[in-house]
């Protein structure tokens, strides 16, 4: 087993990728995103690195330039200051968004063209918390900040931290705490199949549950 400090954000990312994320739930309790977001775009998998903006104002020019300086990789976070009226995100974004590599897009606030997001043959996975027909504008591009930390459904976010993503919610923390527990998620998810099993063949529900 690899010492936790010693994983480099790649090694983490690989593995994380690979545990059920239900299972950090039963390791952590930090870093749980409202489950008002939920995924409304491709059913990927989301796994990266997070890319803040802070919109002051519903400024499609700000939402732009954040995306031009994405890298693969890297998750697009959005915090909305909450608007959760004008939408941020829509079709042509989420193209460009993966045409710069990233690895999803995490919005406190609503999305537009949902159906399309849906079905992008590009496979950009999408969490937010609706949909709206009302969209950002082009304004000054001084509506947002950018690689700040952020406040996402009650979890603050900072640049850097790892964002995780699937139909049951979202997780972001900071490297380390992910680190920490990465192994152990790794053991339940290997034992729970086999536990599943057991109950099915009728074994003590009691003792199989630890119940005494």
């Amino acid at each position: 087993m690899s010492d936790p400090a010693e994983l480099t954000p790649a090694e983490l990312l690989e593995r994380l990728q690979r545990v059920d994320l239900p299972t950090l739930g039963h390791h952590l309790e930090q870093g749980f995103v409202s489950p008002a977001i939920r995924r409304l775009g491709q059913p990927r998998r989301m796994a990266g690195t997070a890319v803040t903006l802070a919109l002051d104002a519903p400024d499609a020019t700000a939402v732009n330039r954040a995306l031009v300086a994405l890298r693969p990789g890297e998750v697009l976070v959005v915090d909305m200051g909450g608007d959760h009226r004008h939408a941020a995100i829509g079709a042509v974004t989420a193209a460009a968004a993966r045409a710069r590599g990233a690895a999803g897009i995490l919005v406190d606030g609503v999305v537009t063209d949902v159906d399309t997001l849906m079905h992008l043959s590009s496979g950009m996975p999408v969490h937010a918390r609706g949909t709206s027909c009302l969209t950002t504008k082009r304004l000054d591009g001084r509506g947002g900040r950018h690689q700040v930390p952020v406040d996402i459904g009650g979890v603050r976010v900072a640049p850097g931290d790892i964002v995780l993503g699937d139909a049951n919610g979202v997780i972001a923390l900071p490297p380390a705490s992910l680190a920490a527990v990465v192994h152990q998620a790794e053991v339940s998810d290997a034992a729970e199949p086999g536990l599943i099993r057991r109950i099915r063949a009728g074994e003590d529900l009691r003792t199989l549950l630890h119940l005494g």
